[in-house]
């Protein structure tokens, strides 16, 4: 006869992340390109930047993690993964994860927002990345994904980044 009523009680997690517009420059040796794109930062655990230049198509997709970098050319299924001592065998200056968070505006501490110039060097190539971020910022309870590396074939980096 005795019942009891409990109050049912669900832990939601929040991560701290970041989601933002980013109108992307590339200029490498005497060639100029700006493509829309867009970075989520899962605070210490993934970046994720998405390359749409075309009509929102995501072209290209950058996911950084805290030991190893993952390119993935979509239009021709393929695929590159690297841990951060081999993409810095290639390029200068020398690139961290901590460092691709800072890159993203999304420091350890809080800073003004600005537009950020990185300039990096390989055997090859001079390429300046600039970045200039949308004045709007959303946070999300969207866990960290990764992509799903069955659909693509595994090749060398520098068969998708010029390097």
């Amino acid at each position: 006869m005795l019942a009891s009523c409990s109050v049912s009680r669900q832990t939601v997690t929040r991560y701290q992340t970041l989601s933002q517009r980013v109108q992307l420059g590339l200029k490498m040796d005497q060639h100029e390109y700006n493509l829309s794109s867009s970075v989520r930062v899962w605070r210490d655990e993934l970046i994720v930047l998405s390359v749409q230049p075309m009509l929102g198509i995501e072209m290209v997709r950058l996911e950084a993690t805290p030991d190893s970098i993952w390119v993935f050319d979509k239009m021709n299924r393929r695929y590159a993964a690297m841990d951060y001592a081999s993409v810095n065998r290639m390029i200068q200056p020398n690139v961290s994860f901590r460092m691709l968070q800072e890159l993203c505006n999304h420091p350890i501490t809080p800073k003004k927002k600005e537009n950020i110039e990185q300039e990096f060097v390989s055997g090859k190539h001079r390429l300046i990345v600039t970045c200039k971020f949308s004045n709007r910022e959303y946070n999300t309870l969207q866990a960290p994904a990764r992509t799903k590396v069955n659909k693509y074939k595994q090749v060398d980096l520098r068969t998708i980044l010029p390097l």
